[in-house]
């Protein structure tokens, strides 16, 4: 281009060179620079659980996924009548149950989400994590409406293109043998980052993408040309120390991470640099600014949990009352154990103080996390502290130093400082470590994949899974990442096992943090094992062939087991973590655990779909406190605890934003109404910092998901 500018300055008539160069600026406007790679037909996707009727495509459940998709031309009864194309001239009849409706991307699909389980290990008052069954590119879609420009780090482990089906496009598994898996695999890459670039927060946030020599270099130009002003580097990660041997190769032991730093984002400073000799000190001094104070974090005595033999009829003797002074905000004593049979309502309070019985938010009788015993024993060290009072459910939380803590004090490893008014020790770690920035290559016997993996994955779920990242070297990268951020938001749409949320669970535990992640899944289940379900007369929707799926058999299971401490058969998972915290204690973590829900657009548009689209509201408001999951008959809802409500009848507009005006903790208000004028005038009542959304308008048309190829609008 540069040779034809300087032809044209020479060129006599100079208005036709300023029409050549209009000209040519339009083409290179148009032409597509960076990495080039085909960008093969849209991707499809199964709909489980939608109906099968006339006009949409199909797959045969009880063939092969890679046999193709049909188009249904007629319903009649139990039986569809399918065709090849709208063209074919051969039409089958089939039993409708045998047909799974499929949707190509660049069609229209409404979704919600069916909440299947929960697990409340944390703090009443604390933000929720997600656990999504869902085709990503589908899952990143539906996380535009609730999380646009609002998650602060996405990790990420996608398929390693090695050429060993280790992952499908549209239903077929891409082999060494495919002529074009290499531009089949940045085609299935590009659409996602794409999406996953609109969830980032542009002012400050990091993307992190593990890969291995397979694809490394094509990530690379992609990443780069997706992300143009965006800081980036690579990362050399020591995975299998002992090396992965190799016909005419070096022996392999190492794959990469790249770090995108979005904004003005930059690595976090650690202690460990992950090359050098741990424990060493930098070779240039480090200001008193640059050092990094690791905070002692005190245990929830309320002991958290569903399954996890938490509640009173598990172990009545630890179902006791606690004596709080609330003046002096102390606990000053314990009662005895009340018998299974008694009730906790009619015990008297002494004299000067207040009973705090163990009470699960939903009111459910619970258990303290030791015998009275014990606690009478850490109450008397000062190993005992009052946290925070919530006045809207009139609870007080309990903290304890856990005996793992407590023994540092005599090791040195924790220093006493002092103690407070009612005698509560206050204790720091010994010796502030001194930070510096992680190095681009990282050899850490943590990182090992195998022992911190895969062991640590069959350990919690007593079932193998291939290739889990360790858990530590995820901990490191996000320590790298979001080390700063005590509140940030984490999304992995590759979860695989579940280590990313496992990690931030570990990460949280560590320094105290607040984090949130959302995780997301599909529930697939590997080539060998689709023909051994088969062969025992399953197909993909069956029971017997979901529970067997990548997201029900092992993220699932991983993610309750990590937070609760307790495996699948409800026993305590064995072993410790590095730092000596024992995998039984779980983590103090809130979690919940969807399914991806494809709704019919009518429904939606009638406001009969609200209890599948609740949940988007609650998480696209912050995923904290109440959830409003059903239609108020009294025309808006707003629930105490609830950091949002919804207006669903327009008339009662005037008490619903008075209630909104009392309350403080409210943040988006939901607005029910055909009427953009009406919605308008709604709005403009609500008190500044309450965020306005218009439903169903604003479902139907920023929600809608499909209908627009991110990839191709990108490279038109």
């Amino acid at each position: 281009m540069a040779y034809i500018d300087d032809v044209l300055s020479n060129l006599g008539d100079q208005d036709a060179a300023q029409v050549i160069r209009a000209e040519l600026a339009r083409i290179r406007d148009r032409q597509q620079f960076g990495i080039f790679f085909e960008r093969h037909m849209p991707e499809h996707t199964a709909l489980p659980g939608t109906p099968v009727v006339a006009g949409a495509r199909v797959m045969r459940r009880d063939r092969p996924a890679d046999e193709g998709i049909w188009q249904v031309t007629a319903v009649q009864g139990e039986t569809a009548y399918i065709t090849e194309s709208s063209s074919s001239e051969t039409t089958l009849a089939v039993p409708v149950g045998d047909l799974m409706p499929v949707a190509v991307f660049g069609e229209p699909l409404y979704p919600g989400l069916q909440s299947v389980a929960r697990v409340e290990n944390g703090s009443p008052e604390g933000a929720w994590s997600a656990v999504i069954n869902a085709e990503n590119h589908h899952a990143l879609e539906t996380l535009r409406y609730t999380h646009r420009e609002k998650v602060d780090c996405i990790y990420i482990d996608p398929p390693y293109n090695t050429g060993a089906r280790d992952w499908r496009y549209n239903n077929d598994y891409v082999d060494g043998q495919d002529g074009y898996r290499h531009s089949k695999w940045l085609a299935f890459m590009e659409r996602r980052l794409l999406l996953a670039r609109d969830l980032l927060n542009p002012e400050s946030s990091v993307l992190v993408v593990t890969i291995d020599a397979k694809e490394v270099h094509h990530l690379g130009c992609l990443l780069e040309q997706i992300f143009p002003t965006a800081v980036r580097q690579m990362v050399t990660i020591v995975m299998n120390p002992n090396g992965s041997p190799r016909a005419s190769e070096l022996s392999r032991v190492e794959e990469f991470a790249f770090f995108v730093f979005i904004g003005n984002a930059v690595p976090s400073r650690v202690a460990d640099d992950l090359l050098g000799e741990q424990g060493r000190e930098p070779e240039q001094p480090i200001s008193d600014i640059e050092k990094s104070e690791k905070k002692v974090r005190w245990e929830w005595l309320l002991r958290g949990g569903v399954n996890s033999n938490s509640s009173r009829v598990d172990v009545p003797t630890w179902f006791y009352p606690l004596y709080l002074d609330p003046k002096k905000r102390h606990i000053v004593g314990a009662g005895e154990p009340l018998a299974p049979d008694e009730d906790w309502r009619t015990v008297p309070a002494p004299p000067g103080v207040i009973l705090l019985w163990p009470l699960k938010t939903d009111g459910r009788e619970g258990i303290w996390r030791m015998r009275r015993e014990s606690f009478l024993r850490k109450l008397e060290a000062g190993h005992v502290r009052v946290g925070q009072y919530n006045a809207k459910r009139d609870r007080w939380s309990v903290l304890y130093l856990p005996d793992r803590l407590a023994n540092m004090i005599d090791t040195g490893e924790l220093i006493l400082t002092g103690r407070d008014a009612n005698g509560v020790v206050q204790v720091e770690y010994n010796g502030t470590p001194r930070i510096r920035t992680a190095k681009t290559v990282w050899n850490r016997l943590s990182h090992a994949a195998g022992k911190h993996g895969t062991e640590l994955v069959k350990a919690l779920t007593g079932r193998p899974f291939p290739f889990p990242k360790s858990l530590y070297a995820v901990v490191d990268a996000l320590r790298i990442a979001v080390g700063d951020k005590p509140d940030a938001v984490v999304l992995d749409f590759f979860a695989g096992s579940g280590t990313t949320g496992h990690a931030v669970a570990k990460l949280n535990a560590e320094d105290g943090g607040r984090r949130r992640f959302i995780l997301v899944t599909n529930n697939e289940v590997g080539p060998e094992q689709a023909t051994a379900l088969r062969a025992a007369g399953h197909v993909p929707g069956d029971p017997g062939w979901e529970e067997q799926g990548i997201a029900e058999h092992i993220t699932w299971p991983r993610v309750r087991a990590a937070i609760t401490g307790r495996n699948p058969q409800n026993r305590p998972v064995p072993g410790a973590y590095l730092d000596g915290t024992p995998m039984a204690d779980g983590f103090h973590e809130n979690v919940e655990f969807f399914r991806l829900a494809y709704l019919d657009r009518d429904s939606v548009s009638l406001g009969l779909a609200f209890e599948a689209i609740a949940p988007l509201l609650w998480l696209k408001a912050g995923a904290t406190g109440s959830r409003i999951d059903r239609v108020d008959a009294t025309g808006w809802a707003l629930p105490e605890g609830a950091t949002y409500g919804v207006l669903f009848n327009a008339s009662r507009a005037r008490s619903f934003v008075r209630s909104i005006q009392s309350r403080r903790d409210v943040r988006h208000a939901f607005i029910v109404s055909r009427s953009a004028a009406v919605f308008a005038q709604v709005a403009a009542e609500l008190p500044t910092g309450v965020e306005a959304v218009h439903l169903w308008d604003d479902y139907l048309t920023s929600f809608e998901i499909g209908t627009v190829d991110v990839a191709e609008e990108e490279a038109a």
